[in-house]
């Protein structure tokens, strides 16, 4: 029998094997992600005590995989995510004549992998095949096949971002739409899709010229920790005349808070097609938000902690655009 116990902020999980009583650290915050790794432990417990190993059926391991991610994660990571790529996955090794977890072998994988590559971006397929961990975790697998597979080469490309002047185009585009308090505030705080979904007026102190991007119901941010940006002047502006007490910024036509796709379909019509720039998608503005900060002067340190970036090595994709630093020619 296995038992939570929560130390400081993350959480424990606790057993006893062979008169001993045995602990690790989850390494979550979350009650509900300990909860779901709990009952895989719980049987994964039981199949090391009594000399068993279980051999999971690809639709069990697909259900139970699917189940948990839609109780831990982000909707839109388990919508756009999860769902799609491991649906994706076990129907490629049924199509192989694969029913089980045991069946799953290095060179199937491989081989799922150069499938994947011909219609693919390598970025994408290096994230494909994480469920097989998860069965390992569970108890259903005795090791992971995909550590065996090289994993293909992902070119770092540089982030796209708008020039001063394809900003300026684009603006002109946008102040002619609804869209227009929604695209200024993508630009002026590099704020997320979801993020821009999920803003409320609540979170906007025009007092202090701050926002405040917190979790909320349906809505965690990135990382979890909620962060403040500064609010622009203009982006102040822009907003002061629509500001409320209460309720989502951005609506649709509707009066309801916008859909994922619904708000790239809508940005797409409304402002990225009219402007014929090419890849240019509402999250080209996070990009610009970055980088035109970083091209005029500001550290490369607060743009991260606006960004919402973890470490500053993330950051670090700006770094180039920094005006040139004259002071080495103090030497």
């Amino acid at each position: 029998m296995a038992f939570l116990k929560k130390r400081g902020k993350s959480w424990y999980v606790y057993w006893r094997q062979d008169g001993k009583k045995l602990g690790k650290s989850l390494g979550t915050t979350s009650k509900t992600v300990a909860r779901q790794y709990l009952k895989g432990f719980e049987y994964k417990l039981a199949t090391w005590q009594l000399g068993q190993t279980t051999d999971m059926s690809l639709d069990q391991l697909r259900d139970e995989y699917l189940s948990y991610s839609k109780a831990t994660k982000k909707q839109s990571t388990y919508e756009r995510h999860d769902a799609p790529r491991v649906k994706r996955f076990v129907d490629r090794m049924k199509e192989q004549g694969v029913e089980k977890v045991s069946g799953i072998t290095v060179r199937r994988l491989q081989q799922y992998q150069q499938h994947l590559l011909e219609d693919l971006a390598p970025v994408t397929v290096r994230h494909s095949m994480y469920a097989l961990r998860f069965a390992v975790e569970r108890g259903y697998a005795e090791s992971n096949p995909v550590r065996k597979v090289k994993k293909p080469k992902a070119a770092k490309n540089p982030p796209r971002y708008l020039s001063f002047e394809e900003w300026e185009k684009v603006r002109a585009i946008a102040e002619e739409t609804e869209l227009w308090p929604l695209v200024a505030t993508a630009y002026y705080t590099g704020f997320r899709n979801s993020e821009l979904r999920y803003l409320r007026w609540e979170e906007i102190d025009f007092e202090r010229s701050l926002i405040t991007l917190g979790n909320k119901e349906g809505f965690s941010v990135k990382n979890r920790e909620s962060r403040t940006v500064p609010l622009n002047d203009d982006l102040k502006d822009t907003l002061m005349p629509l500001r409320k007490r209460r309720g989502f910024c951005f609506l649709n036509r509707k009066g309801e808070q916008f859909g994922a796709t619904e708000l790239t379909r809508q940005f797409k019509k409304l402002i990225a097609t009219p402007s014929r720039l090419p890849h240019f998608t509402l999250h080209t503005l996070r990009h610009t938000f970055a980088s035109h900060l970083v091209m005029r002067g500001v550290s490369i340190y607060k743009v991260s902690r606006w960004l919402g970036h973890k470490s500053v090595n993330t950051t670090m994709i700006y770094a180039h655009l920094a005006p040139r630093d004259d002071e080495i020619n103090a030497l």
